[in-house]
């Protein structure tokens, strides 16, 4: 059907698309309403996107959007990131003026690493497996500035603050926290005050790692009690068979190892 039709149906909702449509793979339609319930832009190559695609990509787009109504902080860093410690997530602002905007829901486990980059140049790192570099972390902005002062440039000028986190999703790998985007003088108020800020992010990110690595390591000795104690069963399973113990013995045992 040509586009200045008057009758096309949308393949994704399957109502009438409209004369405000936008033409998809295999020469199918899709409304404007879905095209912004998918969370597609100008820029989106539509035209080689399915109907299928189109359709999961709504779900996806309405799952996020629910989750991050649902989301409620315990904290709060300036107006640049907030972490749920109870249900162990984090989002990052993206939108005008630091609001939540678009942005994502993330899991604490999500986290790969991270780094303080002040134009450009890497002033302070740290994520799972690894201690942060490039400074302390705490003791007041002095102590970040201090730490990497070999790192950074000495110019009276700062361009660019930001926090780079990788995350583990390959769609979009990578997420930042921007605190500095124009020419500030490192002098200035904002410019202390912005790097106050970059300190509790990056403390806060280093405290979510250090949460999961000791989740991990707690489950990985659980699950070596649990295999060791199913060894020990097995034994005196053995035992039990070979008429060395009693059925009530076992049964002791097996409690005893089990913790019941």
């Amino acid at each position: 059907m040509g586009f200045f039709s008057l009758k096309a149906t949308c393949a994704v909702c399957g109502k009438d698309a409209g004369l405000n449509r936008y033409q998809i793979a295999n020469k199918e339609w899709i409304c404007s309403d879905c095209f912004k319930r998918s969370g597609y832009t100008l820029t989106t190559p539509i035209r080689k996107i399915t109907a299928e695609e189109a359709k999961k990509a709504i779900s996806t787009t309405e799952e996020k959007k629910a989750e991050l109504e649902a989301f409620i902080p315990t904290k709060k860093i300036s107006n640049l990131m907030e972490i749920n410690e109870e249900t162990k997530q984090w989002l990052v602002h993206t939108g005008i003026l630091g609001g939540r905007g678009n942005t994502t829901v993330y899991k604490y486990e999500d986290i790969i690493d991270f780094e303080l980059l002040e134009d450009g140049t890497s002033v302070s790192k740290g994520g799972i497996g690894r201690a942060v570099a490039g400074g302390l972390l705490f003791g007041g902005v002095g102590a970040i500035v201090g730490g990497a002062t070999g790192k950074r440039n000495t110019k009276g000028i700062c361009n660019s603050l930001k926090i780079k986190i990788t995350v583990n999703n390959m769609s979009n790998p990578t997420v930042y926290i921007n605190m500095i985007t124009t020419p500030t003088k490192k002098d200035s108020f904002t410019y202390k005050t912005f790097y106050n800020a970059a300190q509790e992010c990056l403390s806060a990110l280093q405290l979510i790692c250090s949460n999961v690595e000791a989740e991990h390591a707690t489950s990985a000795a659980q699950q070596a009690n649990s295999n060791s104690a199913a060894d020990e069963i097995l034994k005196f399973k053995g035992l039990l068979d070979s008429g060395i113990i009693t059925e009530e013995q076992f049964e002791d045992k097996k409690k005893q190892l089990l913790g019941l």
